[in-house]
């Protein structure tokens, strides 16, 4: 079949069909939203009572609100693809897809659906492939795919066009179409002179290619994929309540098709009826935000959200956030282990924190279940010592509790606490009667000595106040945790007479509970500091060890008050005892140089973990907690708001084992939705998720799919990044590229002894200038540095040298920058994970290899697969060893 035969019998009337649908679809749509605006949505509901019916307005306008964007969304982007089935009886019938919504907005026989919905399968099946629809009644039908278009609808110039569209059918294609308005308008004239006619053909071989061409990245953005191809899609259309890990070589469209999935799954038009059960309290609240994405870096978390946008789905930040600003949220504000104004602990979290030992990054799951184990049983140890001790006290009212917790604790599984803790829980309510009558008693008494002495000396209040404020610290870092009690509370203001009121009853409280305990306090702490300033002006001494002896049953009972409390919210607590003992027994932790106060973020996610797996494992498997307003309820209603129905990772190989945990935990029981895509060969950070087995060990369940077609780069580099992970002893991916590609692309060039800035600027502007002129524009370029100290000078010497030819350049510290689309972007090559360029240069790998001995191939392979087509390295001396037999693979230029 000849060319020109494809062209005008298949090509130009599928041309013609969709630039003239594209514009009923945009301008019905425009016409939906224009009577949108002028009828109001909520306006239907004008005879409501607007308090008690608030919900239904609510839920009205965020309907109102999703059909309006969906109404925008179709004006702009009218169809993402075509696709003409057959069925058994040879009836042919075509679709043409929306990205997101599909109201009814065209005219039969045309059939138009949304991609999300189950009929969207055809548009990631190939030309050949049978898909089984269903029909009314409960029937179905199997139909075979005999035509497949995908195009980016563009309108410019008011008119619509087709670009980068890619069209296939029985007996012909994959055909690659710059432009549809431009095909059609190359059809030939009657009256066309020879001169026409070569100049037509030009265009027209320039327009249309045979195979599939791929489009030169011209801004630096994830890469768009309206479509799935058929793997993908299969992925994109799992349930629900799946939880996958989705591997695959860079440019696969892994971040694409958690983006993809995510659209569908918050849809409920398009949900089945098991995960609308699952969900149907969630759908009240709010499903399409119950979600959550975690991203490795702020750079990768900016292009995600742009993503989100192409689809329609509201992305804030607290939808899409990185690990550390999660970490810290939970940390200071949810489970108050760091430091605060308002909380009493000490902890201060410093990423230089020298706490660990050297080389716990690659052991993080043994250093956590050590942990785990042990603050288990040391709680449930507690526990026994303070129920002996009240068994065996003389009053009655207590020794009768004190036995009747003994026997619920001695009986407890460590493994499975939830049925003990319930029934601790239900004789909290009697502890409390009996703790507050006691705690009133020993009050009153601290207070009657606070009294004689505000009498006697009437300016005594305002001086302790000020002595009170001098002091530099109210937490100590000499501060034992074990010594922790509840009673005590948070001296949130200074300089007042009520915080130094406050002040003397917790110092006397210290000094009572020491005494009777027959402990000293530490000598520099702010509590021996306020008690050398008081002198006599304490307790009566005959009244410390009745007080100190009542505290101290009290200090055991409120164990028992609150027993889910203590289980969850003492895991510091417990934590910084592990870390004692360990540290003297050389384990997991330095032997010396360790400040108390200090600890590392990884420190925080074992803590983080341990407290959100117990909670979850609480509300799990002891509902009765939450069915009753007791404080268990309050604790456990802490880990409920931070349940989502999805938890969604990328980049999920740069996060440990622990991290991934703690997300994976915060996904909503009834659908445990987790969905992580990464690739074993990008990690970048020592603590990242290295095997499958580390990925079972977060979620045993999980399962795992790989992606194999690279979409991204051209047939050399794909082969140059293979090798990379060969010589880095990794396991070569098997991916492919798609077929029918015809990109084979440029090798990598190469430039050694560049030891001066300037010489590798000139260098780089050069080569910088040579793709300008072979793409016919200046795509997107990205130069990759080692550290952030390099990113502006680097920028700055780059673009005095780029300036006569008004190239600009734009410096990305921190990867917060994106600049003009325009610019040359200089990067520190930690931040560029999951974007792509048509160009990248790596700068000084063999100082990389150096300073990085243990990630350099990891950062080497993720900055060479940024790049589609152009690839330069430089040195500062030479190849560093380990690349010295890819040497031949470079040229010196383009």
């Amino acid at each position: 079949m000849s060319r020109d035969h494809v062209l005008e019998s298949f090509v130009c009337p599928v041309a013609e069909e969709a630039l003239s649908t594209f514009s009923v679809i945009s301008q019905r749509a425009k016409e939906q939203l224009l009577d949108g605006i002028k009828g109001g949505g909520p306006s239907a509901f004008a005879s409501m009572n607007t308090f008690t019916d608030s919900k239904a307005l609510n839920s009205r306008k965020r309907i109102d609100d999703e059909i309006r964007e969906g109404y925008r969304i179709l004006s702009e982007v009218p169809s993402i693809a075509r696709v003409v089935v057959v069925d058994e009886q040879d009836d042919k019938t075509t679709f043409y897809f929306s990205r997101t919504s599909s109201p009814a907005l065209i005219d039969p026989p045309l059939k138009f659906a949304s991609y999300r919905s189950p009929v969207g399968r055809l548009a990631e099946l190939d030309v050949g492939d049978e898909l089984e629809l269903p029909r009314g009644g409960g029937e179905s039908i199997i139909v075979e795919i005999i035509e497949h278009a995908r195009f980016q609808p563009i309108f410019s110039d008011l008119q619509w066009d087709g670009r980068n569209a890619i069209l296939e059918g029985v007996g012909y294609g994959p055909i690659s179409v710059q432009s549809l308005r431009a095909l059609l308008k190359t059809v030939p004239e009657i009256d066309e002179s020879f001169l026409d006619e070569l100049l037509r053909e030009e265009d027209e071989d320039a327009n249309v290619r045979k195979g599939i061409r791929r489009a030169v990245i011209s801004s630096m953005d994830l890469r768009d994929q309206p479509v799935l191809d058929k793997y993908q899609g299969e992925i994109f259309r799992m349930p629900l309540g799946s939880r996958l890990l989705i591997l695959g070589a860079p440019g696969t469209g892994k971040t694409t098709t958690l983006i993809r999935r995510l659209g569908q799954k918050l849809d409920l038009e398009f949900l089945d009826d098991a995960e609308r059960r699952a969900i149907r309290g969630d759908i009240e609240s709010g499903h399409n935000e119950s979600w959550i994405m975690f991203t490795p870096t702020e750079l990768l978390k900016l292009y995600v959200k742009e993503a989100f946008s192409r689809e329609g789905i509201p992305a804030p930040d607290s939808r899409i956030q990185t690990w550390s600003e999660m970490r810290t949220e939970l940390a200071r504000n949810e489970f108050r282990i760091l430091r605060t104004a308002a909380s009493k602990s000490s902890l201060v979290m410093k990423d230089t924190a020298k706490t660990i030992d050297s080389g716990i990054e690659t052991r993080l799951i043994d250093w956590f279940s050590d942990f785990d184990q042990w603050q288990r049983g040391t709680f449930w140890e507690e526990l026994h010592e303070a129920a002996k001790r009240l068994s065996e006290n003389p009053l009655p009212s207590v020794s009768s509790i004190g036995t009747r917790i003994l026997e619920i604790v001695e009986k407890a599984d460590d493994d499975n606490p939830a049925a003990d803790l319930l029934a601790l829980t239900n004789v909290a309510v009697e502890i409390g009667s009996l703790l507050e009558s006691m705690k009133k008693d020993t009050d009153d008494k601290i207070r009657q000595s606070l009294n004689v002495h505000a009498f006697q000396d009437k300016s005594f209040l305002d001086e302790m106040a000020a002595y009170v404020a001098s002091l530099e610290k109210l937490v100590d870092d000499d501060f034992d945790p074990d010594e922790e009690d509840e009673e005590e509370e948070v001296i949130q203001t200074r300089g007042s007479r009520s915080m130094a009121a406050t002040a003397y009853m917790n110092a006397m409280r210290t000094l009572a509970r020491a005494k009777a305990r027959r402990r000293s306090l530490p000598k520099t702490g702010p509590t021996s500091r306020l008690l050398e300033w008081l002198g006599e002006k304490t307790l009566p001494e005959e009244t410390i060890p009745e007080v100190g002896e009542s505290l101290v049953v009290q200090a055991a009972l409120r164990i028992f008050s609150n027993p889910v409390g203590r289980y969850i919210d003492r895991v510091p607590s417990r934590y910084r005892g592990f870390r004692r003992v360990r540290q003297a027994e050389s384990r997991w932790y330095r032997t010396e140089g360790i400040a108390r106060s200090e600890v590392h973020p990884l420190e925080v996610d074992v803590m983080l973990l341990t407290m959100l797996r117990e909670a979850d494992q609480l509300i799990t498997g002891a509902r009765d907690l939450m069915e009753r307003d007791t404080a268990a309820r309050r604790i456990l209603r802490r880990m409920e708001q931070l349940y989502r129905t999805q938890i969604l990772v990328d980049e999920a190989t740069d996060f440990s084992p622990i991290q991934l945990a703690c997300m994976a935990t915060m996904a909503r029981p009834g659908t445990r939705s987790f969905f992580a895509c990464g690739d074993f060969n990008q990690r970048v950070t020592n603590w990242g998720t290295r095997t499958d087995d580390e990925m079972r060990w977060v979620l045993p369940d999980i399962a795992t799919k790989t992606v194999t077609v690279a979409y991204r780069q051209s047939g050399q580099l794909h082969n140059f990044a293979k090798q990379l992970i060969v010589l880095s002893g990794g396991s070569e991916d098997d991916a492919v590229l798609p077929k029918y590609t015809e990109n084979d692309g440029v090798p990598p060039v190469l430039a050694k002894g560049m030891n001066d800035i300037d010489r590798t600027a000139s260098w780089l502007a050069s080569r910088i200038v040579e793709i300008e002129k072979f793409v016919g524009e200046l795509p997107s370029i990205a130069v990759l540095v080692n550290s952030e100290e390099e990113v502006s000078p680097i920028a700055k010497s780059l673009s005095a040298t780029l300036e006569d030819q008004n190239i600009s350049v734009q410096a990305c510290p921190d990867g917060q920058v994106r600049g003009r689309e325009s610019a040359v972007r200089v990067f520190n090559v930690q931040h560029i994970k999951g974007l792509e360029f048509e160009a990248v240069f790596f700068l000084g790998v063999d100082g990389l290899a150096q300073k990085q001995p243990d990630l350099f191939d990891k950062y080497l392979y993720v900055g060479a697969t940024r790049a589609a087509t152009y690839l330069g390295l430089t040195c500062e001396a030479d190849l560093p060893p380990a690349l010295s037999s890819l040497e031949s693979l470079f040229e010196t230029h383009w």
